[in-house]
């Protein structure tokens, strides 16, 4: 019966907690709307007091704990407006005339950039929320605008107001916890609710109320009323629609019965009917109920009938005997338990009177105890109290008497006496063992080089080791009993800390500042062990903790640093694209000219001459070209372009450029390919013809004699992939073992060679990069005087053999002919519109030439042109507003960028405007030809 009225108990707790529950829900649901209204109003009467001049208006912005920026579409701050006196880690102010990214760097701003060019581009509002980017922990939302003038005319400005929303958030995270608790109280008391809309015929289940029906769904065609009815037990099923038929007359409040799930399992269930509601005429409008799942306790009743003798055999586990004390006969009956806790005969024990039989075994410090339970147990029922006793065998045991109820008799005199005796020594000796083990934790605690500190649940200091009271500068007896969120911790972090202990949802590491006495502030990183008592409540928190604020202090100084270094990246950048244009220019001229010279027929003695001019002119770019590839790879804007080629015909293209310098050094080169290889892979075949031009380039440059080996060799080939392994192998002059280490690094090469071979040293540093891109490492194995082997693997991905193979190359063609094709070069530069006027005319284009962008808009007006050859740094009018001009009226005319920049942004830029190609001054006749031909269609 005790058991029945505890399972009653706790049934009738869940559904208290239950309604709790229900109540708070529904009381958030309101505030929140209420509180809608309340802002609503409030701005529908701000707005009507508006002020009408611009110092009211900047007095009445700089009042508002918002802060309001203006940007214009280059994204530079032009204006900010903030109440300058509230507190704040960063001076808004100094956000003014800069970007984003030169006050919080490019990931911080790259939110805020990405939200003003949504703006910009699409002229509507946007707005992001996020955390605060100089650590409060704060909760902001930034909402981005068009500015418009009063005829509605975009003025190409942005203002930006930042709001502190960290209260809704906390709220609005409450409401959820809530919602979760209430979902999560359900579940575990295995509730589920229900309500019937008496006007709307409707019915209501909870998602916990399908859980406990075990079902999903309704059948088809059923009501709910008609579903639930074919799930009850039939020999219930008649009571039960007597009672669903009386709900609204009965004044019965719950009903049990059986029921079969859909699974086939057989429930106990109790439906619990709440109060009916009315509407304002008093009339029925909604009645509430639940529904609970009983099972369990209903098992366990004929569970405890059955298990008696389980419950026998479970004392004499937990060591526990009952007893009962008549006190008019003085006589006490024991259970079989108490005397094999004595370790006594049943006959001896009934020999002897309880109070000579419990004074016989005592131990001698311990009698008094007992006398008081004698003078005090009739008084006192459910009275406790721990002894020791001594047993026949020298054993010291420790025991503990609970008195129970007092029975008395009808005149209200006592009668009886019972209670139970448990043998609780290995709980004692636990305790005791504990004590000892926290006196020496206390004192390891005093002995180590960090703070520690130990808290109550309520957060007072229940101990404070002196390492920390020196650190916070009180005594170690002094800060006992303190609260520590009160005294030792900042404003801003106050609230946080106590939400912790009041939720008791302690992490076991966080990070905060500690307030001293003299009032410095010291960060101190914890680490947190929590212990919990049995309602799992915070019993007590022990931190041990490292003072950290000279590392904090060193961490924001790498941060500076860490800024300072992204701008002169950017300095090194934009220096970098600058030169490239300035040192180009000429070289276009310089490299242009050669070509032209040479294709000229010039005689037999100038020929040697412009040879070593133009091979000066195209060692000078390749230094130019490898200073801007590895500028790239450095940055990260260099990525693969995965494409289909012909990795035979690529290797084959290798073989023969360098055929050349090998016969002039007397070398042999040779190509070795695994005939396994498929004919058609995906790859960025730029780069991998990179990778093996340097190699192969390198080989040949530091071979004097013997051989050179390209070799390319299956690893793993199948229907979706093939791994090919490339060698590139020399018989040159080797490398030093003490060497091998360093030739991968920028502007290296080996000490003893460098003089005699030139280069910039950034060849093999690039290709080990690209090798990188690539997903892949290169190797190297050398000895000096033998020769020198690299190897890579990259892996591809196959294509099946298509019809159409691979373009032949340009100089196989018989003749390069541009007959009858109109061209117009748009260049501020009359060097470099001479070197392409007069290829083109050698190609028998008709050309035509202009100064500036809008000459060429001129131009393209009065005359129809197959292509458009445009420079991009011009005066008057650029590459890109002319070639955006043009695009508008002539969409289909293609144009070819042809500049001295060769940045990946601004190649990014060139198409953004509408370019269909983009060429890099000084160009090879070859590439150029090939860029022009595409567009050509041959006059009938």
């Amino acid at each position: 019966m005790a058991l029945n009225g505890g399972l009653f108990i706790l049934v009738q707790t869940y559904y208290s907690i239950f309604l709790a529950l229900v109540i708070i829900a529904v009381i958030a649901f309101f505030m929140g709307i209420a509180y809608k209204r309340c802002i609503r109003k409030a701005v529908e009467d701000y707005t009507a007091k508006l002020p009408n001049s611009p110092q009211q208006l900047n007095s009445l912005i700089s009042s508002l704990n918002d802060i309001i920026f203006e940007f214009n579409e280059d994204k530079v701050c032009l204006n900010v407006w903030f109440n300058e006196l509230t507190e704040r880690v960063i001076d808004p102010k100094e956000a003014v005339g800069k970007r984003l990214e030169d006050l919080l760097g490019y990931e911080k701003a790259l939110k805020f950039n990405t939200a003003l060019d949504y703006v910009i581009k699409n002229r509507k509002p946007t707005a992001i929320e996020y955390i605060s980017d100089f650590g409060t922990g704060a909760w902001l939302i930034a909402k981005m605008t068009p500015v418009f003038d009063r005829d509605g005319n975009y003025t190409s400005r942005i203002s930006a107001s930042v709001t502190d929303i960290s209260e809704q958030k906390k709220y609005a995270d409450a409401l959820k916890e809530n919602e979760a608790l209430l979902i999560e109280a359900q579940a575990f008391a295995k509730i589920g609710n229900w309500w019937y809309d008496h006007i709307n015929k409707e019915s209501y289940w909870s998602e916990s109320l399908y859980a406990v029906l075990e079902t999903e769904s309704l059948p088809d065609g059923l009501t709910k009323f008609e579903y639930y009815l074919s799930l009850v037990h039939p020999d219930d099923r008649a009571k039960y629609r007597e009672f669903h038929l009386s709900l609204y007359t009965s004044d019965l409040k719950q009903f049990e019965h059986r029921l079969i799930t859909p699974r086939g399992n057989l429930k106990y269930i109790k439906v619990i009917k709440g109060d009916l509601t009315n509407d304002a005429d008093g009339k029925l409008k909604r009645i509430f109920g639940i529904i609970q799942d009983v099972t369990e306790s209903k098992l366990s009743e004929k569970a405890i009938k059955k298990g008696r003798s389980e419950l026998i055999e479970a004392q004499t586990i937990a060591k526990i005997g009952n007893w009962s004390w008549n006190t008019v006969s003085d006589k006490v009956k024991w259970s079989e338990e108490i005397c094999n806790i004595f370790e006594v005969d049943a006959h001896i024990m009934a020999r002897l009177s309880t109070r000579r039989f419990l004074l016989t075994y005592a131990y001698k410090n311990d009698k008094f105890i007992l006398q008081h339970l004698f003078k005090n147990a009739a008084d006192s029922p459910g009275y406790t109290c721990v002894f020791r006793i001594v047993t026949p065998n020298g054993t010291i045991k420790y025991v503990s008497i609970i008195v129970g109820g007092l029975l008395k008799n009808e005149d209200g005199s006592l009668h009886k006496i019972i209670g139970t005796l448990q043998d609780v020594t290995d709980r004692k000796q636990i305790e005791i063992d504990y004590k000892r083990t926290e006196n020496k934790y206390k004192l390891v605690l005093e002995t180590i080089k960090l703070a520690a500190v130990s808290l109550d649940g309520q957060g007072n200091i229940i101990f404070c080791n002196q390492y920390l009271a020196n650190l916070l500068g009180y005594g170690q007896k002094e800060i006992l009993g303190m609260k520590w969120v009160d005294k030792f911790l900042p404003r801003g972090t106050k609230e946080l800390l106590g939400n912790w202990l009041a939720n008791s949802s302690i992490p076991t590491q966080y990070t905060n500042p500690v307030v001293c006495r003299n009032g410095d502030e010291r960060i101190i990183s914890w680490q947190n062990t929590i212990s919990y008592d049995e309602n799992g409540l915070v019993k007590e928190i022990t931190s041990i903790g490292e003072d950290i604020t000279d590392q904090q202090k060193a961490t924001q100084e790498l941060i500076s640093a860490k800024e300072l270094a992204e701008k002169s990246s950017k300095f090194k950048s934009d220096f970098l694209s600058i030169m490239s244009h300035e040192i180009r220019t000429p070289m276009n001229a310089v490299i242009g000219t050669t070509n032209l010279l040479l294709s000229d027929e010039p005689r037999p003695e100038q020929i040697e001459y412009l040879n070593i001019l133009k091979f000066s002119g195209e060692n000078l770019l390749s230094i130019i070209n490898d200073i801007l590839d590895y500028n790239k790879i450095e940055a990260g804007k260099l990525e693969l372009n995965e494409l289909k080629f012909d990795l035979r015909y690529l290797a084959q293209k290798i073989k023969q450029s360098f055929l050349s310098k090998t016969v002039e050094k007397k070398l042999t080169i040779e190509l070795i390919i695994d005939e396994a290889i498929p004919e058609y892979l995906t790859g960025d075949q730029a780069r991998l013809s990179q990778i093996l031009n340097n190699l192969v380039g390198n080989a040949v440059k530091f071979t004097d004699k013997g051989t050179i080996t390209i070799r390319l060799q299956t690893e793993q080939v199948d229907s979706k992939q093939a791994t090919i392994k490339f060698t590139i192998a020399d018989t040159g002059i080797g490398i030093a073992p003490e060497n091998l280490d360093i030739i991968f690094d920028p502007f290296t090469q080996e000490p003893m060679f460098n003089n005699n071979h030139g280069g910039t040293g950034l060849g093999l540093a690039i290709t080990k990069r690209l090798v990188k891109l690539h997903k892949s490492e290169i190797s190297v194995i050398s000895e000096p005087g033998k020769g020198t082997e690299f190897t890579f693997t990259i892996s591809f991905k196959q294509l099946k053999k298509e019809s159409d193979g691979p373009l032949a190359e340009l100089n196989s063609s018989p003749m390069l002919n541009l007959y009858g094709m109109n061209v117009l070069i748009v260049d501020d530069n009359k060097m470099n519109l001479l070197i392409a006027s007069r290829f083109l005319k050698k190609w028998q284009a008709n050309v035509d030439e202009a100064l500036n962008g809008q000459l060429a808009i001129d131009m393209v007006r009065n005359k129809v042109y197959d292509l458009i050859i445009m420079d991009l740094q011009m005066p008057v009018m650029d590459g890109f507003e002319a070639t955006i001009a043009i695009k508008k009226t002539n969409p289909e005319v293609p144009i070819i960028a042809l500049t001295a920049d060769a940045m990946p942004e601004t190649y990014n830029k060139a198409l953004e405007a509408g370019m269909s190609d983009y060429l890099t001054k000084p160009f090879v006749p070859a590439m150029f030809f090939e860029k022009v031909s595409k567009h050509y269609q041959p006059v009938v």
